[in-house]
């Protein structure tokens, strides 16, 4: 791992997507002003409500918004990792949830399509089936970077602990989740949940968050954070659209996994940590 300078980009989301990316290009802007190598967006930062309505507008895997970031990327000279868009799907009102890590040629270096698909009935507040309208990946994703290895995952996926640990044996050294965690799951669970998958993988934790109100009714949590290995939030936003810039130091991760070597002292034999199709 390298020491690089990161930002999480804190965005409010509507269904309007050149809205969304006009916005979202000028918080990449005043991130990298502020030193950023690494810049992360929040999960479906093009479009963020109705699913059913932002599905029929899927785009593909590169199409017009990845290539609108690619070439930001490009011009930067950083690496970006765009949280998440709806990717067409192979029949008509289905999509795939997928992040995309650029770097900073503008190439596309790994795409992760979300697991784990968000349901959640809390009476009064959210009502949100993504199974209806989503579909499911299947490949747990890694990739290689200048500043370390970056473990790919978004929102819903924080609360499946044994993604990360396949992550972290694979190697990761900086986990991503690009989110739009709710307001009244995120107020409980968010903070919480961050920082214990950074200290069971002795990784840094990077989580761009939604805030606000969203054409869905469903309100987002916001509070975009980096948490260091030791499980210590590095940097945070509070309210509003806005990001917050952290270093991320190879010596702190260091220091972390000598002080208490969990990893090393994992128990290989006695535990899959590889997901696998099938029985």
């Amino acid at each position: 791992m390298k020491r690089i300078l990161a930002a999480v980009v804190q965005m409010t989301s509507g269904e309007d997507k050149a809205r969304n990316l006009e916005a979202a290009g000028e918080l990449i802007r005043r991130a990298v002003r502020r030193g950023a190598r690494f810049v992360a967006l929040p999960e479906t930062f093009n479009g963020c409500g109705r699913l059913d309505v932002l599905a029929r507008e899927a785009e593909p895997v590169p199409g017009p918004t990845l290539r609108r970031m690619a070439a930001l990327a490009k011009t930067l000279k950083i690496h970006l990792l765009a949280g998440s868009i709806l990717e067409r799907g192979p029949a008509p009102g289905k999509a795939y949830n997928t992040s995309a890590l650029l770097d900073p040629s503008g190439r596309i270096v790994a795409t992760y399509r979300k697991m784990h698909l968000f349901e959640a009935d809390i009476a009064g507040h959210v009502g949100v089936r993504e199974p209806d309208v989503l579909l499911a990946g299947e490949e747990v994703v890694a990739a290689r970077t200048p500043f370390g290895v970056v473990g790919l995952s978004i929102c819903y996926d924080l609360r499946f602990p044994e993604l990360y640990r396949t992550l972290a044996a694979r190697g990761a050294e900086i986990l991503c989740v690009p989110s739009a965690f709710t307001l009244m799951t995120g107020k409980d669970h968010w903070e919480v949940l961050l920082r214990a998958r950074a200290i069971e993988n002795q990784a840094y934790v990077i989580a761009p968050n939604q805030c606000g109100m969203h054409a869905n009714g469903v309100a987002t949590y916001g509070h975009s954070m980096i948490v260091d290995p030791w499980g210590v939030v590095a940097a945070c936003v509070s309210e509003g659209e806005g990001l917050a810039v952290a270093e991320l130091d190879p010596a702190v991760l260091a220091a972390a996994r000598k002080r208490v070597p969990a990893l090393r002292s994992r128990r290989n034999d006695c535990f899959v940590f590889e997901c696998r199709k099938g029985p």
